[in-house]
C-alpha cells in the first residue's frame, strides 16, 4: 500500500462528504485519535500511536456496488398424480 506520510491529515481537514460517511459509518471511532488519507481509491485511516492502516470507505462512485437483486418467490404447488396412501 503505497502510502505518503506527508498527505496524513486530521479529521477536520477532510472534505465535509467524507467526514459525513464517516461519522455515520463508524460512530465510535474516536476521531482525534486518528489519521487519515482522501485518495482514489478510497479514505484510509491510522491510529496516531500506531503504523497499521485501515481502508474505511470505499470510492463512492466505485461501479459494480448495486443492491442485491431481489430473491424469487418459493416455487408454488404444482398439481400432479395424487400420492397412494399406504395402508
Amino acid at each position: 500500500m503505497s502510502m505518503d506520510p506527508n498527505k496524513w491529515v486530521p479529521f477536520d481537514k477532510l472534505s465535509p462528504e467524507t467526514r459525513g460517511r464517516v461519522e455515520t459509518l463508524y460512530p465510535y471511532l474516536k476521531l482525534e485519535q486518528c489519521m487519515f488519507q482522501d485518495k482514489h481509491s478510497g479514505v484510509f485511516m491510522k491510529q496516531i500511536n500506531s503504523v497499521k492502516i485501515e481502508k474505511l470507505l470505499d470510492p463512492e462512485n466505485m461501479p459494480g456496488k448495486q443492491a442485491a437483486p431481489p430473491t424469487p418467490p418459493p416455487p408454488t404447488p404444482t398439481r400432479g398424480r395424487p400420492r397412494k396412501l399406504q395402508q
